[in-house]
């Protein structure tokens, strides 16, 4: 018996031939295909994975990050208070200086202005006790008789507290 002698209907040649086709198709193409498609899947989900792994280190980082900008900020805020603090007791310290070494200089100025008054004071009295001695002399030599003269003389020079000649 021949194959081709075998008399097999064609529809069922067609089927049976059809079915090898897929079968060596599946097993040829399909499996190696469905290999590659899979490993693909695979290497997608993976990268979903790591993507989605990235994500929550970038969540991460940026907490972080704004975590480090809040505290960055309070210590700025905390070191410029401290610096207008620091600045106000300077301020307070210079101005405090600055009033002391003017009363020092006022009561100075106010120290000298009385040794100088009173320097001119005595000058004066000086002055004034050397001129009315000299008048007085002026005036005994003149008339050195007269006692009422010399009473009034006497009485000047006492009140000048210089006493007797």
């Amino acid at each position: 018996m021949n194959l081709l002698e075998l008399y097999v209907p064609e529809e069922i040649f067609v089927a049976l031939s059809l079915l090898v086709l897929v079968l060596v198709l599946r097993r040829v193409f399909w499996k190696p295909l469905m290999k590659i498609v899979d490993g693909r899947r695979a290497d997608v989900d993976d990268m979903l994975r790591r993507a989605e792994e990235a994500k929550k280190i970038i969540a991460e980082m940026e907490a972080q990050r704004a975590s480090h900008n809040a505290e960055m900020e309070r210590q700025a805020v905390e070191k410029m208070k401290e610096t207008r603090e620091l600045a106000s007791r300077e301020y307070d310290r210079i101005v405090a200086e600055a009033e002391e070494k003017a009363r020092k200089f006022t009561e100075a100025g106010e120290g000298n202005a009385r040794r100088a008054y009173e320097q001119a004071m005595g000058e004066s009295r000086e002055a004034i006790i050397t001129l009315a001695l000299g008048a007085a002399s002026i005036i005994i030599e003149s008339s050195m008789d007269s006692e009422k003269n010399r009473e009034l003389i006497e009485a000047m020079l006492q009140k000048a507290g210089v006493g007797h000649v």
